[in-house]
């Protein structure tokens, strides 16, 4: 049986990671579990930077892909 995988587009990421959160208890608590840093997560939830938000992503198991698309007409 294969798995079926499935896309959220980026702007999920902070909605992701601030449930995790909620789950977990707390940031701190949080990223004691995923050996990461508070300040990843913090800056996460706040959507400061986007490599934070990746390695926070990335510890809670989802890979972020960045897609680069032609504009129709150009590139082609």
């Amino acid at each position: 049986m294969t798995a079926l995988i499935t896309g959220r587009p980026i702007t999920d990421a902070q909605s992701i990671v601030c449930a995790a959160v909620e789950m977990a208890g707390g940031q701190r608590i949080l990223a004691r579990r995923l050996g990461i840093s508070q300040s990843d997560i913090s800056q996460a939830v706040n959507d400061k930077l986007p490599d934070a938000r990746n390695r926070v992503l990335n510890a809670l198991g989802y890979m972020v892909v960045e897609v680069i698309r032609p504009v129709r007409g150009q590139n082609a």
